[in-house]
């Protein structure tokens, strides 16, 4: 397995690609599909991945043998770098990719000073809130943000320092 970042349109295409898949799996136990399908084209279509990078974040793909098994997106913010997205594959889950990814950004931030990872879950969102706990990070605030057409993000601000 190797990480990578994409910066080619090609590479935001083939992302898009497996976040439509991984987004639609992994968060209707939660949400609607409704709900889903908005996010998907407001946070993770080929416009807003490609905008988000040109406002400064990065995305990293997981790759083994040229295929995509998850994939991250990042941006530092003041003196911590915040985790916006991180979705694994679900034929991919329980490979270590996890732990692999949040290594490399724990990497990220000593290289460019920053003290800790932020991220926000879903507060309904039990998996993946057990799993960062599990890693070591905490719960530092909730936040509920109006995300639009009647829907809102209802979520826990966790926190990991980096050592």
């Amino acid at each position: 397995m190797d990480i990578r970042e994409i910066n080619s349109e090609a590479d935001v295409r083939r992302l898009v690609k497996v976040a439509r898949e991984v987004w639609r799996e992994a968060n209707v136990s939660f949400c609607t599909a409704e709900q889903v399908e908005y996010m998907i084209e407001r946070f993770q279509s080929f416009e807003a991945v490609s905008g988000q990078m040109m406002q400064g974040y990065r995305y990293f793909v997981v790759e083994e043998d040229g295929e995509i098994l998850g994939y991250f997106g990042v941006q530092p913010q003041g003196e911590r770098l915040f985790l916006s997205k991180f979705y694994i594959r679900k034929e991919n889950r329980g490979r270590g990719i996890f732990s692999l990814g949040i290594g490399y950004m724990k990497a990220l931030c000593r290289e460019s000073g920053l003290t800790a990872i932020y991220l926000t879950v879903n507060r309904h969102n039990t998996h993946a809130y057990e799993v960062y706990l599990h890693s070591g990070f905490s719960v530092i605030d909730e936040e509920v943000n109006d995300i639009g057409c009647r829907f809102v993000m209802d979520d826990y601000i966790m926190q990991a320092e980096v050592g």
